[in-house]
């Protein structure tokens, strides 16, 4: 799977994220994987964020 700042699109990011929903060996059994785990999805969030900011900038 593709790290957040590898995604150049938000439909990649978006496939990169409904990857990780359905990978079946994503378990969380601690507190510091379930740290690593919203860590991840921020940055995925936080991708997506820039490249909308990006997109709309681009348009003005």
């Amino acid at each position: 799977m593709k790290k957040a700042e590898d995604c150049n699109t938000v439909d990649e990011v978006y496939a990169c994220l409904k990857e990780l929903e359905e990978d079946p060996n994503r378990l969380v059994r601690n507190a510091k994987e379930l740290e690593q785990m919203e860590q991840e999805l921020l940055g995925y969030t936080n991708r997506i964020s820039a490249l909308l900011l990006k997109k709309s900038s681009r348009s003005q």
